[in-house]
C-alpha cells in the first residue's frame, strides 16, 4: 500500500480482507497500511466491539457468529465491561439532584446511562447524542431527555452533523460526560472528523469536563485530536493505568480519579 488512508476507510479494507483471507495479522495490516502495530489493534478491537470481528493473539478472525454482525452488541459483550461499570458509578457520584448534563456517545456513557436509571438520583434533565443512552433513560422516573438531534451515523447509534452543533452553539451546561477512542499526553482523540467535531461543540458548551476513559485507552493516539489534557476538570479512569500513564495524567489533568 504506498498512501496512507483514513481510519474509517482503512477498516472497511480490514473487514474486506478478512473476509477474502479468513484472518489477518497486526503485523501484515501494520505494514501494508504504513502504519504502527498500535493503530492496527486500536482498529481490531473498535470492529471487534462493533461485533464485525473476534481479535485472537496477533491478529483477528471473522466473528464466530454471522449474527453478531446485523446487531449492536450488548454492553456486558464489550471489552473492560467491569472496569466501564467501576468508572460509571464514580461519575454517577459526581450528578445530582437538580442538574441538567450531557452525555457523550460510547459504550461507557450507556454504562452511566443503567447505573443513572437504577440510581435513586431525580429529579434530572439530561441531553445526549446517543440512541442507547436515551432508550436506558427513558423509564427513569423524573428524568427530561432532551436529544440532540441531526444525521444519525449508521451502525453507531448517534447524532452528529450541523443541526446537532447549532443546538450545542445553544446550550449550557453545568457538566459534560465525555468519552474518547485514545487518550495521551498530545490529548483525547477518535477515528471519526464529524464526532471529533461534536465533541468539540460540547466542551464549549459545558462549564464542567468530566471524561470518562477505560485504562486499555491510554497511552494512544487515534486519527482526529478533539481535546488537550488542560481542557479537562475530572479524568476517571480504573486502577488498569500503568505507571507512567498514571504520571502524565497527574501532571496535565486537574482531578483524577482511579477505580
Amino acid at each position: 500500500m504506498k498512501n496512507k488512508i483514513y481510519t474509517e476507510e482503512r477498516r472497511r479494507e480490514i473487514l474486506r480482507q478478512l473476509q477474502e483471507d479468513g484472518s489477518v495479522s497486526v503485523a501484515g495490516l501494520s505494514e501494508k497500511y504504513e502504519v504502527s502495530g498500535t493503530t492496527i489493534r486500536i482498529d481490531l478491537t473498535a470492529l471487534e466491539q462493533e461485533g464485525l470481528l473476534r481479535r485472537t493473539h496477533g491478529g483477528a478472525v471473522p466473528a464466530a457468529d454471522h449474527r453478531q454482525i446485523v446487531r449492536e452488541p450488548l454492553i456486558s459483550e464489550r471489552s473492560h465491561y467491569e472496569e466501564k461499570k467501576r468508572i460509571a458509578e464514580a461519575a454517577l457520584s459526581l450528578i445530582q439532584p437538580g442538574d441538567t448534563v450531557l452525555l457523550d456517545t460510547g459504550t461507557t456513557m450507556t454504562c452511566l446511562a443503567e447505573a443513572l436509571a437504577a440510581s435513586p438520583v431525580a429529579p434530572l434533565t439530561v441531553y445526549s447524542n446517543d440512541l442507547r443512552v436515551m432508550e436506558t433513560l427513558e423509564t427513569k422516573e423524573y428524568c427530561s431527555l432532551r436529544m440532540l438531534g441531526g444525521n444519525i451515523r449508521s451502525g453507531f447509534h448517534y447524532t452528529c452533523g450541523p443541526q446537532v452543533m447549532e443546538e450545542l452553539s445553544r446550550c449550557h451546561f453545568r457538566k459534560l460526560f465525555l468519552a474518547t477512542s485514545a487518550a495521551g499526553e498530545k490529548g483525547l482523540s477518535t477515528s471519526n472528523s464529524d464526532l471529533a467535531a461534536v465533541k468539540r461543540a460540547m466542551i464549549r458548551s459545558a462549564a464542567e469536563i468530566i471524561v470518562l476513559c477505560d485504562s486499555s485507552k491510554l497511552g494512544l493516539l487515534d486519527f482526529e485530536t478533539f481535546a488537550s489534557l488542560g481542557e479537562i476538570d475530572t479524568f476517571i479512569t480504573d486502577h488498569g493505568l500503568a505507571d507512567h500513564d498514571r504520571e502524565w495524567l497527574e501532571e496535565h489533568v486537574s482531578h483524577l480519579i482511579i477505580v
